[in-house]
């Protein structure tokens, strides 16, 4: 069960030896598909021409600027915020206070499962400032910032961006979870990638919804929106952090998740992400007792001095 925002934390559980990352991914997608019909009709020759459409448009996703989510304006401003530790929960509502969306998004994650205490809904943010206290307005705040459009229009994809998002949400919550020991930094830097990477998957999802749309009825089978997933979500991610001008050291770490730098497997921070995402779907709602999760020693967040993760 996840912490209060406030509470201390609670050393999450551990995953030893991940499953694939294509499988989990399918998993999470699953219900999504699990009402609507498949590509049936639809040639294998027009379901491979949207697929290889959709990689085109990946592979060059710079490109398309359309796919690519806008910088938020107070990213610097929260990230400096939320990295200080003097920072009080009204000064970072101040903050907040500037954008009614980003408002809107805050409260709709403190209401949700993973943070709501109480019967009653929070329906303001000066009551949610209250609730969560500093340290919770913390947790969910890059979050609430970070929160893509997700057309609720009740699709295949609709639904599948949706899940995706929520496993996100409790990726980068493990994250922040890992190691009490961690610096504040570390801490953040670890949600950021999470947040980041999602975003990524979310990309990915539109690209295919688009590039289906153009070719045929129906929807593709789930496998091949994981395998797409699992092949660019990184890539994606990398060029949203390009884009908004974060930290080279956010850079290298989604290149490593990408393959792009030549190692053959994940490390450090890396490695970590994949845990906490691993985590994460154990998480979701139905995942009780998949066999890739198992209790062992919690994960310890791997210290990042090297380079700041505030934005200047």
């Amino acid at each position: 069960m996840t912490a209060a925002p406030g509470d201390a934390a609670v050393s999450p559980p551990a995953v030893r030896a991940p499953e694939p990352e294509r499988v989990m991914l399918e998993r999470l997608c699953a219900p999504a598909f699990a009402h609507a019909a498949t590509a049936g009709s639809v040639s294998a020759v027009d379901s491979a021409d949207a697929g290889a459409a959709a990689v085109d448009v990946l592979a060059r996703i710079d490109a398309h600027p359309r796919y690519v989510p806008r910088r938020p304006q107070l990213l610097p401003q929260l990230t400096r915020a939320i990295n200080d530790p003097a920072a009080s929960a009204p000064s970072i509502a101040a903050i907040i206070a500037q954008d009614p969306a980003l408002a809107g998004n805050l409260l709709r994650i403190a209401n949700s499962a993973m943070y709501r205490r109480q019967d009653a809904p929070i329906e303001h943010l000066e009551r949610a400032v209250a609730l969560l206290g500093t340290e919770g307005l913390r947790r969910i705040v890059m979050a609430a910032l970070l929160q893509p459009v997700i057309a609720d229009d009740g699709s295949v994809f609709g639904r599948c961006a949706a899940l995706l998002w929520d496993h996100t949400l409790r990726s980068a919550d493990f994250a922040l979870r890992a190691d009490q020991g961690a610096t504040r930094d570390d801490q953040h830097a670890a949600q950021l990638l999470a947040l980041l990477y999602g975003l990524g998957g979310v990309v990915v999802v539109q690209v295919l919804r688009d590039t289906w749309g153009r070719r045929g009825d129906g929807v593709p089978e789930v496998g091949t929106l994981a395998m797409l997933l699992d092949a660019w979500s990184a890539r994606c991610a990398r060029s949203i952090s390009v884009d908004w001008g974060l930290s080279s050291r956010v850079g290298r770490v989604l290149e490593e998740l990408a393959g792009e730098d030549g190692q053959p497997a994940p490390s450090g921070l890396a490695r970590s992400l994949r845990i906490h995402r691993a985590q994460a779907a154990a998480a979701m709602p139905g995942a009780a007792g998949r066999e890739s999760v198992e209790r062992v020693e919690p994960v310890e967040l791997p210290r990042l001095a090297a380079e700041p993760s505030r934005l200047d």
